[in-house]
């Protein structure tokens, strides 16, 4: 029997917390596979140390792919990702999928964790993202602009979604995401500078990632028990929590 679930870690230098954060995964789900890959100039031998430790797999981007772009007072020195550094987290997610027989994997930063056992695995769905629509605590629709849903519409795919929010404590099916990337990161791809004029979400990872699978015609729905620590700074009743980071809030 396939595992119901297992974890993709978006790994830097925060080895500890990374591990912490596989641990609250394993906590619930012990058959898991783990997944750490670590950006180019990352911690790759702290993070194969705890791979070794956790009989998790340890990769490394083929280049540093870095933070997604500047952000409020954030000065990275560029507004949103290259096409080539957005293929390359892309491929990272979809090389573990092809490493494992799980029906979903998990998205995790080294900030995010697993608080309960994970109810939305009881339904079928093709990608839950945070909810933003309304969050938690108010209304953030984190819009997507009208031309990004027309063209998927206009290929087949899924425009209309609950906003845009696919970044760590995201869950996608496996092989719908694997479908995904080999049928519509061509046409994620093709009118990439254009569309990343209108809007740079375009070159985020937290659109980009669901966007793909929109393209491919899959619905995106939210996960009403996924929260971020800034948003709810007491996130007792929720079942994942990201952005936290004091990871010793969290009991293991």
């Amino acid at each position: 029997m396939s595992k119901l679930i297992s974890g993709y870690w978006w790994a830097w230098r925060e080895v500890e917390a990374g591990k912490k954060s596989a641990q609250t995964l394993r906590k619930f789900y012990p058959d898991a596979d783990l997944f750490f890959n670590v950006d180019y100039e990352g911690d790759v031998e702290g993070y194969t140390k705890v791979g070794e430790e956790l009989g998790a797999t340890v990769t490394r981007n083929r280049f540093q792919v870095g933070y997604c772009g500047n952000f409020r007072d954030r000065d990275i020195g560029y507004e949103h990702w290259t096409k080539e550094k957005a293929v390359e987290w892309l491929r990272g997610v979809y090389e573990a999928c092809n490493k494992t027989d799980s029906k979903y994997i998990m998205l995790f930063e080294e900030d995010d964790f697993v608080l309960k056992p994970i109810s939305i695995l009881n339904e079928e769905f093709s990608m839950a993202i945070h909810p933003t629509a309304p969050s938690p605590v108010r209304m953030r629709p984190n819009a997507i602009p009208n031309q990004f849903k027309e063209y998927a519409e206009s290929v087949g795919g899924v425009g209309d979604s609950p906003g845009y929010a696919s970044g760590g404590g995201t869950i996608f099916n496996r092989t719908q995401f694997i479908d995904s990337y080999e049928r519509a990161l061509d046409l994620y791809t093709k009118h990439f500078d254009e569309f990343c004029k209108t809007s740079k979400i375009y070159g985020w990872q937290d659109f980009l990632f669901q966007y793909v699978m929109q393209l491919a015609g899959y619905k995106i729905i939210q996960n009403p028990r996924l929260c971020e620590h800034w948003e709810v700074p007491n996130f007792e009743g929720f079942e994942i929590i990201t952005g936290l980071k004091q990871p010793e809030l969290v009991q293991l």
